[in-house]
C-alpha cells in the first residue's frame, strides 16, 4: 500500500515534504484502524460472557416450560385413556 502511494507521489512529482505528509497520514490511518478494531474486540469480549449467561438462563426457562407441558399432556392422555376404559 505504501509502495503504491510512493509510486503515485513520484509520478505526480510532488515535493518531498508533501510525500512525507502523505506517508504519515497513511500510517496514522492504519494505526487508527488497529486501535478501533481493538476497542471493538474488547467491548465484544466483555459483553459476550453476560450474553451467554442470559441465553443459558432463557434456554433453561424454555426447557422447564416444555417439560411441564409434556407432563400435562401425558397426564391428560392418561386420564383420557382411563376414563375410556371404564
Amino acid at each position: 500500500m505504501i509502495n503504491g502511494i510512493l509510486a503515485l507521489v513520484e509520478v505526480i512529482n510532488v515535493p518531498g515534504i508533501l510525500m512525507v505528509l502523505v506517508m504519515f497520514a497513511a500510517y496514522v490511518f492504519i494505526f487508527a484502524l488497529i486501535i478501533i478494531c481493538l476497542i471493538r474486540l474488547s467491548t465484544y469480549l466483555r459483553t459476550a460472557g453476560k450474553e451467554q449467561k442470559l441465553t443459558r438462563m432463557e434456554l433453561g426457562k424454555v426447557a422447564e416450560e416444555v417439560h411441564l407441558l409434556r407432563q400435562e399432556l401425558k397426564g391428560s392422555k392418561n386420564s383420557d385413556s382411563s376414563s375410556q376404559s371404564e
